[in-house]
């Protein structure tokens, strides 16, 4: 992506230099060469800004810094900045999912409770859908079919996601968890209690 970026650059130099050479022979004066001096020093400034930019990498590192300084907000930003300008990269997904679980955790302050939780619906659900082989796909849509049934109390939607999880991950530990969420599902801890309590 650089080099391409490197090569248009040059190229634009290297027009700009036959352009000045030909106002030189046809004797248009210095208000020509100012221009091209100007154009020159624009390119050469696009070319220091794109080269001194962060890669994957330092975004990365730098908004999971920011996370521990508590700085969620500014943490989402560097995670965006990332996936905005690096989209293949092999940290988009790990991306996601920790902003997933800043949204989970209710950490930006200027939306609701619900609205939090339905941006990490969507955060969880990007790692799970669009990176099935990540690490963190299976933990991703567990944690949609869970926030789904316990805080969003979408009892449909969580019955449709947990039933996927353990159809597309049957050997995944959080299997037994899915399982029992499904056995549980719109129930209250007192109701399951008391369930287990008549089993036995």
């Amino acid at each position: 992506m650089l080099l391409g970026f490197v090569r248009n650059i040059l190229r634009v130099i290297f027009t700009a230099q036959n352009l000045n050479n030909e106002m030189q022979k046809t004797n248009n004066g210095d208000n020509m060469r100012i221009v091209f001096r100007s154009l020159l020093l624009i390119v050469i400034g696009i070319l220091f800004v794109q080269c001194s930019g962060k890669n994957d990498q330092e975004y990365y590192e730098s908004a999971m810094e920011l996370i521990k300084e508590s700085k969620f907000d500014e943490a989402i930003i560097e995670f965006n900045e990332l996936i905005e300008n690096y989209p293949i990269s092999h940290l988009v997904a790990d991306s996601y999912f920790e902003m997933g679980k800043i949204y989970h955790g209710k950490m930006i302050k200027s939306l609701s409770e619900i609205e939090s939780l339905e941006q990490a619906v969507e955060y969880y659900g990007l790692v799970a859908n669009k990176f099935p082989d990540s690490p963190n796909a299976p933990k991703s849509l567990f944690m949609v079919g869970f926030i789904q049934a316990n805080e969003l109390r979408q009892l449909d939607k969580a019955k449709e996601t947990y039933n996927k999880f353990i159809e597309k991950y049957p050997k995944d530990e959080l299997v037994n968890s899915a399982q029992a969420e499904l056995d549980n599902l719109g129930m209250s801890p007192e109701e399951i209690l008391m369930q287990k309590l008549q089993a036995e």
